[in-house]
């Protein structure tokens, strides 16, 4: 019985580990509140793990597991429906039909990084301090002796050019995401 229980665990994990991140950028494309994504994501593999037995291991994982992932951050946000900045159920399903592909997802991401590097100092350093670090824009604001406003133009400057700089590179690859 053990020797069955260690089999499960194994195929369980080499499917999960392979996929982790396609699931998680999944979730975020529904939710995108990274404070949130930790425990609707550990919630999804609790779910994953418990519902495993009934996967059929001849079909892919990816997209049954995206879709238990779909009915976890439903199942979130309604326990945070009192929150003022949840998505509708309407708008959430619409983002799971509109949803990319895992592959276009990792393009997209790819196409990001690449385009995040061609960025100047100035430009990468107030962006990682806001998306990756989580900095507020006034507490940037004021770490950096600038106002409010020039952040926010600054920012706003540099989310085109990554729309534009992505949508460019993608679009060099053939990706019909782009």
């Amino acid at each position: 019985m053990k020797a069955e229980t260690d089999e499960g665990n194994r195929e369980f994990l080499s499917r999960l580990l392979p996929n982790q991140k396609s699931i998680r950028n999944f979730i975020y494309s529904l939710h995108p509140h990274s404070e949130d994504l930790d425990d609707i994501m550990q919630d999804t593999v609790m779910s994953l793990w418990e519902k495993f037995d009934t996967f059929e291991l001849d079909r892919e994982f990816l997209p049954w597991a995206n879709r238990l992932a779909y009915f976890e951050v439903l199942r979130f946000r309604k326990k945070r429906s009192r929150d003022r900045l949840v998505f509708s159920d309407q708008m959430v399903e619409q983002l799971w039909e509109d949803a990319p592909s895992p592959n276009d997802t990792e393009a997209v991401r790819q196409a990001l990084d690449a385009c995040l590097c061609k960025l100047d100092g100035r430009a990468r350093e107030v962006v990682e301090a806001r998306y990756a670090r989580g900095a507020s824009i006034a507490t940037l604001a004021k770490m950096r002796r600038e106002s409010v406003h020039q952040l926010y133009r600054i920012l706003e400057k540099v989310r085109l050019a990554l729309v534009s700089c992505v949508q460019r590179r993608l679009a060099a690859e053939g990706n019909p995401f782009s």
